[in-house]
């Protein structure tokens, strides 16, 4: 019995490495054109949907939510290290179908960090997707982490949404 359940518990591991590995690596090449993994990663049903638009000019986008402490949503999103912060912003710059940039930043950039997209489209229908989180920056970050977890756990689930293409082995 015992050793039925650690063939599980290594299996289980084994599976989610691969995922591991894939954020490691920072990237992932897929059969298909750069617009239609784009749109698979952050179209309608993306991991944006629902951001205000704030501006739209012809393939550029900003998606901006701007949370201040009269907001009653506030104690969500409270960044915890730094207690006296009077604003929270979370942004999305899209310049479609070349790149996505999520990011987050408390006091109207004093302190921000955020997660980068790249498509590089290597031939019509072969597409190399680049992820890279910032390091946090601007003015009193030192010694201060602002949720790179969460932003993992979003470049996580975008991944998983390539899994619906073929995925092509670069050539070293």
């Amino acid at each position: 019995m015992l050793r039925r359940l650690l063939l599980v518990v290594t299996m289980l591991l084994v599976a989610g490495c691969g995922k591991v590995a894939e954020l490691a690596n920072q990237t992932r090449t897929v059969a298909a054109p750069r617009e239609e993994v784009f749109a698979k990663m952050f179209g309608d049903e993306g991991a944006f949907t629902g951001l205000p638009l704030v501006t739209n000019g012809g393939s550029t986008r900003l998606y901006e939510l701007v949370i201040d402490r009269s907001d009653p949503a506030w104690a969500q999103v409270a960044p915890k290290l730094r207690p006296d912060a009077y604003k929270v912003k979370f942004a999305v710059a899209m310049e479609i179908p070349r790149e996505a940039h999520m990011i987050y930043s408390i006091d109207d950039g004093a302190l921000a960090t955020g997660l980068k997209f790249t498509f590089d489209e290597l031939a019509p229908n072969r597409t190399r997707v680049a992820f890279s989180i910032d390091e946090l920056s601007g003015s009193d970050s030192e010694g201060l982490r602002v949720n790179a977890a969460k932003l993992r756990s979003i470049a996580r689930d975008a991944l998983k949404k390539l899994d619906d293409f073929d995925e092509v082995k670069d050539a070293a």
